[in-house]
């Protein structure tokens, strides 16, 4: 009952006297705020590099690791995921009611020199989601620091992780649009170890001949619902990481969508159940191309049907120049519908299109989910 009456700053102050009472305190979560977040950042111009845990809620309360540790004052220890961990506390108050937390966590050394720098980021996750609830956790990374893939615990749910590499001057985020540098075991572990709903990928593997392998744990397993691959030059086409929808922003070549149908309709992909590509130039040759070695068939999914899925699934105005073929997996029949179209994004100003269109392929699963959704019916856990 004590516990039950206890709000956010009370809790928190407690968590950090020993593992026992954040243990007893786990025995009654208290709903913390919409979300916990994660951002890692890299500023040129400004002297406020680091990871960042924030918990929105009134209370705010933020947890910083940052880079440059040498400024810190009022250090004191407390206790973290049942480890004495050293932190420097500032409290500044909002108004008459809302305090806001600042807790910079002094463990670690210098950014470049060790990846013992974010060895607290795991904890302090662990430690704040054993006594709190959140109603969704972000992991947005505009840099990659040096051992933060393996710190992020793999026992939570994300509700999104995003990781590209970008730089924050005084003029704003830097525009280049740059791949973060993984290894194949940082890879292995957002794409087969870590649960979220949306893991969105700007990276690329030192070696320009590595392929990704779907690591056995993962085949069957769900762990991802939506990946967005905006690199993709380390993708295996004939056998994708296991994701229910696949997207790729950027231009796939014709010879990887057609190894990548030709592995489907051969049993292998079978966690995918929706997938979109631009395609790029669009001919007879090409379409040809695509289909190699692959039987097409007339496609069983109606107009409605389809426009439905299309619509609830995708943003855009509306898709021109359509083409639709169904294709067939050897072993259980499984059916999925192939569609060819001209796409056209929403737009502020609906009279300038031609820039913004792209010719682009869905790949549509005639899973359970996929059918109650282009029938219109309710799908629990969409995504």
């Amino acid at each position: 009952m004590l516990i039950d009456e206890m709000l956010l700053d009370d809790r928190m102050f407690l968590s950090f006297t020993s593992k026992r009472t954040c243990r007893l305190l786990g025995m009654s979560k208290l709903y913390a705020g919409r979300a916990l977040s994660i951002k890692a950042t890299l500023n040129t111009d400004l002297n406020s590099d680091g990871v960042e845990v924030r918990i929105e809620n009134e209370d705010k309360w933020t947890f910083f690791i940052p880079y440059d540790k040498s400024d810190l004052e009022n250090v004191v220890c407390w206790k973290i995921d049942g480890s004495d961990v050293r932190v420097s506390h500032e409290v500044k108050e909002i108004g008459t009611e809302i305090k806001k937390h600042t807790v910079s966590i002094v463990e670690g050394a210098g950014l470049k020199q060790t990846r013992k720098l974010l060895e607290p980021l795991g904890k302090l996750l662990r430690h704040l989601t054993s006594f709190l609830n959140f109603d969704s956790l972000h992991c947005i990374c505009h840099t990659l620091p040096n051992g933060l893939i393996s710190q992020l615990e793999c026992s939570l749910n994300y509700t999104k992780i995003w990781i590209r590499r970008e730089f924050w001057t005084l003029h704003g985020w830097d525009s280049e649009d740059r791949a973060a540098v993984v290894t194949p075991k940082e890879l292995e572990v957002l794409l087969s170890k870590i649960k979220s709903r949306e893991l969105k990928l700007n990276v690329k593997v030192a070696s320009a001949v590595y392929k990704y392998r779907k690591h056995p744990e993962s085949i069957g397993g769900g762990k991802i619902q939506k990946l967005i691959l905006q690199s993709h030059t380390w993708v295996d086409f004939s056998d994708l990481p296991a994701a229910r929808a696949i997207s790729f922003p950027l231009k796939v070549q014709s010879r990887e969508i057609n190894t990548l149908l030709k592995s489907w309709v051969a049993g292998k992909n079978r966690e995918m159940e929706i997938l979109d590509f631009e395609i790029g130039e669009f001919t007879d040759r090409t379409r040809n191309f695509f289909f190699t070695g692959i039987t097409q068939h007339e496609t069983q999914l109606t107009v409605s049907d389809r426009e439905r899925f299309l619509t609830y699934a995708f943003s855009f105005d509306l898709l021109s120049d359509v083409i639709a073929v169904d294709i067939i997996r050897e072993g259980d029949g499984m059916r999925a519908t192939v569609i060819e179209a001209m796409l056209w994004p929403p737009l502020e100003n609906n009279w300038n299109r031609v820039p913004y269109s792209k010719r682009t392929m869905f790949v549509i699963v005639w899973s359970e989910k996929n059918l109650k959704k282009a029938r219109g019916e309710y799908v629990d856990n969409w995504f």
